[in-house]
């Protein structure tokens, strides 16, 4: 499954190639105890698949099945199908 990523710090957007089905990233994504650690630069602490940097020419950017809005715990959510998912340790504010 690939997913549009949106990286709220630094303002960048990358997509993320995963070897897995939406169904183990549901799973993966809603046990999480936090973001934190994919936050910055998640070409470098995504656990699996291959993330690429769209570059900031990019004209288009690609409508995938999959969102991640990647920012703090309180308001990063990863979105497929427009069905949306927040992980364990979402704080709502």
């Amino acid at each position: 499954m690939e997913f549009l990523i949106e990286e709220e710090y630094g303002y960048r957007y990358w997509v993320w190639k995963t070897n897995k089905t939406h169904a183990e990233m549901i799973e993966w994504w809603t046990k999480l105890e936090s973001v934190n650690p994919f936050f910055f630069n998640p070409s470098q602490t995504l656990p699996f698949g291959e993330v690429s940097l769209l570059s900031e020419d990019c004209m288009e950017i690609p409508e995938l099945r999959g969102y991640l809005h990647l920012h703090e715990d309180d308001d990063s959510f990863m979105q497929i199908d427009r069905e949306r998912f927040h992980h364990k340790g979402y704080i709502s504010l």
